[in-house]
């Protein structure tokens, strides 16, 4: 019994404090659960508040250019505050001559640092920031003060033959000097090859002229006979005297006697103003760079004082454009440190000749230019950040076009950054990389020089859109405009960038109405700018240098996303279960290695550690090591550990495609329904919540169904556009855990969809069927077909030369440049361009590929030489070897015929081309029209439809307090099935007609007097029509005024009222009864107005902006009072410069002449039609 009392006393004591420690955890549980929440709720918070506030940093940017030393401090003070007043955080200080007249500041000059003091002063006050390129001109970093010794150095030589066997004495010639600087490297001497063979390219080799990227050494078999032993070069730099005489007891035979120097490259800092321009300061010596900081940047540090780190807190370095360099002082040293071998026994390599074999020179190459670029990246770029930090400042750089490795020379910067450009087919080559290089650095900010284009006051922000949504979706978070140009002066449209740049200053027409589209800006790049970007897939770019990255769309086109990793940050790389990590926790699934047959050993043993630590590593398998380091035992453990790796399973020598194919793992990002095509995407993760980027680049709205890696939480859609948030009402949780939504994105919109809060509600809806009635297919506005072709078509930025290169075929030689010429045109304005052909000598079928401006020289001796294909342009990734240009058919008539009759959607397929077949495997419709004066292109592929109808109010479905409603401008049908598996239909029988507001309008104008033109208009027609020369021409805002009348009934409860301009060029500004409806910067041009509007009398007044082109047209039809060169301004007038009257009735002084008077003009004004579209909302 005393037992058992026992252990039933042990048994309830057990209980107890099981009770106790269960107790305890669950309070802890709580405790945490609670502290999670908490910290949810403030992340959740902060979210909405920097959505509906943006902080600075995610602000949109700009340059600024202070051109030819024509500066005044009115135009400062008006520039700022101009940028101030639209939501521009910071201007980035360039100085540039471009071919403008000359004003009277000087480029470091002490007016000049009083001005740029006075800026700093004004944008202290302002609250904004300034940046300043370190150099004048964009590229790179040079000045008068850079003296030849301390500029960049490239090798030169010079040889003689000589005839052994006796004493020799002779003048060596020196090497062909640049800027009477010159220095030897050395004097060699080494038997004459038997054989004169050469290495083929040495000039992008040796990096003495053209850059190749991602460049292995060539396994091409040199014979014996055309090779130095190395083990016969003999070293006579110590017998040459000073005056270049070599005196030697030369050993039987001929030798060849080589003289190795150095030299400037003679390359200047460009386009630089007066006392800005000079050499470019050698990129591989800190010594150099030490000189240039004090010569250059160091008086404007001391000028500015402590305004240094904290309004001026940046420092820039633009992209790379000043050629090639390929040594410094002590440069022997510096190899053979980096490298572990001395370069003496190979230096006849940079002469041209092969030393020891084909593939050994070859080596040493890469080893050479691996230095090279590994120099500029430390001794440059770091060192300049070094400086910088010094200073209190930051370090911005653009990491491209250079002779090193881009992913290296990016990783020293503190904001890195890109260039995108719009008035073509945005390609995007440098924005992948460059986000890449941030997400690796721990950086929420990517950069982008934006909006690179050609002048002509013609591009306006709903032009400017759909560029930039893409940009974003590459990995981009801050715009920086190219450009704002400084205006010292007040007479519009001002100061241009010559003819480059989008013309985005105070003086363009839509200044202050692009106010709505920096918010836009803002508010996107604040959720952009959240947390890290999500990407499963790290792609190794090499070890090669020079090297600008690689890109792989189709990782981004299966759904997934990707980053770029260099050699510079491989080792940091660390594993666990299974995921690979950055050193700054950045998450990968998988890492792929590049399609090579070549790895050093040391990459090869970080791959083993990550694969034996669990990461799935993909390639090609290597059989040898690039480089001579170690040589030829390096070869050995390659193949060592390729056996190991390879041969195991570790690695897989599958492509990316297979791998994602084959893997379990869920899409982050797939459409399920509706057309993929043109739809960009990004993904951003914090601690609590998912944030997704989804932009629309076409101009007609999109159905889609997209499934989200994401489970157990609310969806939202945020609208930057808008400042609006809502709940989404219908979607599906799925059992590979993701979420599916169907999205209606309107023409060329962009939404944000939100996961932050846990999915609680289980009462939404997760499938719904509309049928909408009483709906008439309108066409376009202004419907006008161009042109229409139908076939397969070469990729945007190609055009076909074929023909006008076979014509330079003369005797069975080719002698060309690739050049604009063949084409007369720029198919892919702002990027390098390439030239591929395939041609056949004889039998043999043959393909070269060149840099733009390269030049081509092909000799078919005896056989006949033969064009088959010659392509220019921008090649996409995609895009392999040389493109065929098909046959194509011309039906413009058919679409034509079609329009007349009233068909707007017309299916693409063979029944355009009355049922014959197109040749090529990407068959499409490629269609040129006009609406409303705009021309647009299209691409459609086969199979899908051109819609060539106006857009119209979508229905919607509304969450509200719980409740939810549908909203539809129509009578039909919404069918809907809830989380519960409930199937509901809810039908509208009757919707009231929309108001067209038709009539007569009152239109003011402002007159040249300073007086307002009002004007009647009996329709909504374009300015450019009118009779009255001041309104066809007028360039600016008039005002539309217009009174209607609504009913109780029409404003009774359910019922909402959206305003409809129809169409309008370009920019409105709705007010109604006095109150601002908001700005309405890009289509469709509607505004919700229930808060506005009244029973009775109502004044609509909607001002409406144009673009500049039509003034500038008209006034060059009057006496032009200032005189110009071709397109170019000649001089500056002297009604400008002393502030008097115009000797002509001119309103406009332009800085370059883009427009002649019989240019057409451009569409301007409020067109409608006009309407009030009221919608009613009944509850689910």
């Amino acid at each position: 019994m005393k037992n058992k009392c026992i252990n039933s006393k042990c048994l309830l004591m057990r209980i107890m404090k099981a009770l106790f420690f269960l107790s305890s955890f669950l309070l802890m549980t709580n405790l945490c659960h609670g502290q999670n929440s908490i910290h949810s709720y403030t992340e959740t918070n902060n979210l909405e508040k920097g959505f509906n506030s943006p902080p600075k940093e995610a602000k949109a940017r700009t340059w600024w250019h202070w051109v030819s030393g024509n500066v005044s401090k009115s135009g400062i003070t008006k520039d700022l505050e101009a940028m101030k007043e639209v939501g521009i955080q910071e201007a980035q200080l360039f100085n540039v001559h471009l071919g403008f007249p000359k004003g009277s500041v000087i480029y470091l000059s002490d007016e000049w640092l009083e001005l740029f003091h006075f800026a700093a002063k004004e944008a202290e006050r302002l609250g904004l920031e300034l940046t300043f390129h370190n150099s004048a001109g964009w590229s790179s970093s040079g000045g008068p003060w850079v003296t030849p010794e301390n500029a960049m150095q490239t090798t030169v030589f010079s040889e003689m033959i000589v005839a052994g066997g006796n004493t020799v004495k002779i003048q060596l010639p020196q090497p062909k000097t640049k800027l009477n600087y010159y220095r030897d490297i050395a004097v060699l001497a080494f038997p004459k090859p038997k054989e004169d063979i050469k290495i083929e390219g040495l000039d992008f080799k040796n990096l003495t002229g053209r850059i190749r990227n991602h460049l292995l050494p060539d396994t091409k078999q040199i014979p014996n006979s055309g090779i130095i032993n190395k083990n016969e070069i003999i070293d006579l730099t110590l017998k040459m005297n000073k005056d270049g005489v070599l005196e030697w007891k030369a050993p039987k035979g001929e030798w060849v006697v080589l003289r190795l120097g150095h030299t400037p490259t003679g390359k200047n800092n460009h386009p630089a103003p007066d006392g800005g321009h000079g050499l470019e300061v050698d990129k591989m010596s800190t010594k150099a760079l030490d000189v240039y900081w004090q010569g250059g940047i160091q008086p404007i540090l001391n000028k500015l004082g402590d305004l240094v780190g904290t309004t001026v807190n940046n420092c820039l370095i633009d992209s790379y454009e000043v050629g090639t360099a390929n040594w410094t002082p002590g440069f022997d040293k510096k190899f053979e440190k980096l490298r572990g071998y001395h370069l003496f026994s190979y230096l006849p390599i940079l002469a041209g000749y092969y030393v020891e074999s084909g593939e050994v020179s070859e080596r040493f190459l890469w080893d050479f230019r691996r230095t090279i670029g590994d120099l500029m990246a430390k001794n440059y770029y770091a060192h300049f950040g070094e400086l910088c930090h010094k200073n209190n400042m930051k370090f911005s750089v653009e990491p491209y076009w250079g002779p090193f490795d881009n992913m290296q020379v990016g990783a020293t910067g503190d904001i890195v950054m890109c260039e995108f450009w719009s008035g073509g087919y945005p390609f995007f080559d440098s924005p992948k990389f460059v986000s890449s290089i941030a997400h690796l650095n721990g950086s929420a900010i990517v950069g982008a020089e934006s909006f690179t284009g050609i002048g002509g006051w013609d591009e306006h922000p709903a032009m400017l859109k759909s560029i930039g949504d893409r940009a974003w979706g590459q990995g981009i978070t801050r715009f920086i405009f190219h450009t704002y140009v400084h205006q010292p002066w007040d007479v519009a449209p001002g100061l241009g960038l010559s003819y480059h740049g989008t013309d985005f200053n105070r003086l363009n027409t839509w200044w202050k109405q692009g106010k709505a589209y920096m918010d836009y800006i803002a508010r996107s790049q604040f959720l952009l700018q959240q947390g890290q970007n999500v990407a499963d897939v790290l792609v190794f770019t090499g070890e090669s240098s020079p090297n600008d990255a690689l890109l792989l769309p189709e990782i981004k086109a299966m759904g997934f996303d990707y980053d770029l990793i260099g050699a510079n940050k491989l080792s940091s790389l660390t594993v666990k279960n299974g995921t690979i990590y950055s050193s700054v926790g950045n998450k990968y699934r998988v890492l792929v290695l590049p399609e090579s047959s070549w790895m050093k050993p040391e990459t090869l043993y970080k791959i083993k550690e990550l694969t034996k630590a669990g990461a799935r590593v993909i390639g090609t398998r290597p059989k040898k090591s690039p480089s001579l380091e170690n040589y030829p035992n390096s070869d050995v453990i390659v193949q060592k550990l390729s056996d190991e790796l390879w041969s195991s399973g570790l690695v897989k020598d599958i492509s990316i495609n297979q791998f994602l194919k084959e893997s379990k793992v869920p899409t982050d990002f797939k459409i399920e329904e509706g057309n993929a095509a043109d739809i960009s995407f990004i993904h951003r993760k914090t601690k609590n919540t998912d944030i997704y980027f989804i932009a629309n680049a076409k101009k007609e709205s999109r159905e889609i169904s997209v499934r989200f890696r994401v489970f157990g939480k609310q969806p939202e859609l945020w609208s930057s556009e808008k400042g609006k948030i809502k709940n989404i009402a219908v979607w599906k949780e799925n059992i590979d855990g993701t979420t599916t939504i169907p999205i209606s994105l309107g023409m060329e919109e962009s939404v944000f969809v939100v996961f932050r809060k846990p999915s609680i509600n289980k009462n939404h809806l997760v499938k719904t069927s509309v049928e909408l009635e009483n709906i008439k297919a309108e066409k376009l506005s202004g419907l006008e077909i161009v042109k229409a072709e139908y076939g397969t078509f070469l990729q945007e930025g190609l055009v076909d030369i074929t023909d006008k290169v076979a014509a330079e075929v003369k005797d069975n030689e080719l002698h060309i440049q690739a050049s604009r010429h063949f084409c007369d045109c720029d198919p892919a304005m702002g990027y390098v361009k390439e030239f591929r052909m395939e041609y056949k000598i004889g039998k043999e079928v043959k393909i070269i590929s060149v840099k733009e401006k390269e030049f081509i020289d092909i000799k078919g001796g005896d056989k006949e030489l033969k064009v088959l294909k010659a392509v220019f342009g921008k090649f996409k990734p995609e895009t392999k070897g040389v493109p065929k240009n098909y046959l194509t058919f011309n039906i413009t008539q058919k679409i034509k015929d079609l329009v007349s009759n009233k068909t707007f959607e017309i299916p693409v397929t063979n029944t355009l081309i009355n049922g014959k077949t197109a040749e090529g495997n990407k068959v499409g419709l490629r269609i040129t029209y006009k609406t409303d004066g705009e021309e647009r292109t299209e691409i459609i592929p086969q199979g899908e439809v051109l819609n060539l109808t106006k857009d119209i109010l979508k229905s919607e479905l509304i969450l509200a307090k719980d409740k939810m409603f549908w909203k539809t401008a129509y009578p039909g049908k919404i069918t809907y099935t809830n989380a519960r598996g409930k199937t509901k239909t809810l039908r509208v029988k009757s919707v009231p007609k929309p108001i067209e507001l038709t009539g007569d309008w009152e239109v003011s104008f402002p007159s040249k007097t300073g007086n307002l033109k009002t004007t009647t208009f009996n329709d909504l027609v374009s300015w450019s029509t009118s009779s009255d020369e001041e309104i066809c021409h007028y360039s600016g805002t008039a005002t539309y005024k217009k009174e209607f009348e609504l009913s109780r009934k029409i404003l009774k409860s359910g019922n909402s009222l959206t305003l409809d301009l129809g169409s309008v060029a370009v920019i409105a500004e709705v007010y109604v009864n006095g109150k601002n409806a908001g700005i309405l910067w890009k289509a469709p041009f509607r505004t919700n107005i229930d808060d506005l509007v009244k029973s009775g009398k109502n004044i609509l007044e909607v001002k409406v902006t144009n673009l500049w082109p039509n003034r500038l047209i008209g006034d060059e039809e009057l006496l032009l009072d200032y005189e110009r060169k071709g397109t170019k301004m000649k001089s500056l007038p002297d009604w400008l410069l002393n502030n008097t009257k115009r000797p002509s009735n001119r309103t406009t002084f332009p800085s370059w002449k883009h427009w002649d008077k019989n240019d057409e003009l451009l569409t301007s004004g409020l067109l409608g039609p006009v309407k009030i579209n009221i919608s009613i909302s009944k509850k689910i």
